[in-house]
């Protein structure tokens, strides 16, 4: 399970950095952000987390995608 959380996390991760500068903005605006999970994402200490950290920054990434794609591709 922890394989497949991190999995999702990176492959969130990829979908957003693919869109560049816009992407990346666009996550650091976006309203669900959690800095503090984050923060493990950013010093590459993602497996220092919970197993329901990951699970909660893997749905924090996929919502942030979703409302990036829907965003920038309908507007």
């Amino acid at each position: 399970m922890t394989k497949a959380l991190n999995k999702r996390i990176a492959d969130a991760f990829d979908k957003i950095y693919a869109r560049g500068d816009a992407g990346l903005d666009y996550m650091d605006g976006h309203v669900e952000l959690d800095a503090d999970l984050m923060q493990y994402f950013y010093d590459d200490n993602v497996e220092a987390l919970s197993k329901a950290d990951k699970q909660r920054l893997a749905d924090m990434l996929e919502l942030v995608v979703a409302d990036m794609e829907f965003d920038m591709e309908a507007f």
